[in-house]
């Protein structure tokens, strides 16, 4: 729910210069709005101001969404303002559907957009990307550490929260079993030298006249290419088929991963884990908070009936996720057998 100071702010500016607004709902996050004047039309992001992190993120973003724009890359919004007072960003609104599914089409956009920002966008003026492991061992720690998140999880429901901790205990016992054998090299550093858009998928994507552009950069920045390969194929929201991975591993930035295919099944399958932790985030009191806001919902009341049904959909959609698992690690396997 947006704060009395953004909301008086956004009055005042919506008066002064005649501006129409109207809420932008689909954000899980924050909370869009699209601002209206003469033929024109922008998107305000407004951010959930009390997380700690919400200002490094806004400027993350704008800092990003500028540096890779400006480098020539138009598959995403113009950056046109930020105002960290209010927490509110200002961007170029794209009138265009959400993508639904991972087409030829879709994914062909995908790696044009990578190649595009890793050829263009000055690295120098970029952060590491938000959650970037710096060696292989680094993708077990992050799963090791999203356990750790939910060891002081307490639900009012005895039922759920027993459903949840054996979702976590498969979890724990999948990641016990890849870790197990550790080769000594994963300690080594890796190259954080690929410009990534980070939470990349079709999720955070906009089409409009067969034309994809992609939004939301909060986390990126500097990465692995590691890490964006297999976030790409572990993004739950908008499935993309692992057949599509040939494509991608055929990109110069993505070498390193033909050349150690058992390293890549291994770091896969830590990233699948990790996809399936981030699907119970909402049972996070944190990310609560963050949802709460992306809602709009002032009622307490419904706050917490639609908590209660996101945390169960999301307990559903987490276990389904998991037991696939097996099959995305084969459907990879083959694939890096057949090109290395």
């Amino acid at each position: 729910m947006l704060t009395p100071p953004v909301i008086n702010w956004l009055e005042q500016t919506l008066q002064q210069h005649n501006l129409q607004c109207t809420p932008v709902n689909g954000g899980a996050n924050n909370l869009g709005v699209k601002i209206e004047a003469g033929g024109q039309a922008w998107f305000l992001k407004c951010f959930e101001a009390t997380h700690h992190n919400t200002r490094l993120k806004q400027l993350n973003e704008f800092l990003f969404s500028q540096a890779i724009y400006s480098a020539g890359t138009l598959a995403t919004p113009k950056p046109i303002a930020i105002n960290t007072t209010h927490n509110v960003s200002l961007f170029e609104y794209i009138a265009g559907s959400k993508v639904e599914h991972a087409t030829p089409s879709a994914v062909a956009a995908a790696i044009s957009f990578v190649k595009s920002i890793n050829s263009s966008a000055p690295q120098q003026t970029l952060n590491i990307a938000s959650e970037s492991a710096d060696s292989l061992l680094g993708f077990a720690d992050i799963v090791k550490n999203r356990l750790a998140k939910f060891s002081h999880t307490r639900l009012d429901s005895a039922k759920l929260s027993c459903e949840l901790q054996s979702t976590l205990d498969n979890i724990s016992d999948r990641y016990n079993t890849i870790t197990q054998e550790i080769p000594a090299h994963w300690t080594n550093k890796i190259d954080q030298n690929v410009v990534s858009p980070s939470d990349f998928g079709f999720h955070n994507a906009i089409c409009r006249d067969n034309q994809f552009y992609f939004i939301d950069f909060e986390y990126a920045g500097l990465d692995t290419a590691w890490k964006l390969f297999t976030d790409f194929f572990s993004q739950p929201a908008v499935p993309v088929d692992i057949a599509y991975a040939k494509k991608f591993l055929s990109l110069a930035i993505f070498q390193p991963l033909k050349y150690s295919p058992q390293d890549t099944l291994k770091v896969f399958e830590l990233t699948l884990l990790k996809w399936c932790l981030i699907m119970l985030n909402e049972f996070l009191p944190d990310v609560q908070a963050r949802r709460i806001f992306s809602w709009n919902i002032s009622c307490i009341n419904e706050q917490k009936r639609m908590l209660d049904k996101v945390q169960r959909a999301q307990l559903h959609k987490c276990n389904a996720y998991f037991e696939e698992i097996p099959l995305k690690v084969m459907g990879l396997s083959k694939i890096l057998r057949e090109i290395t």
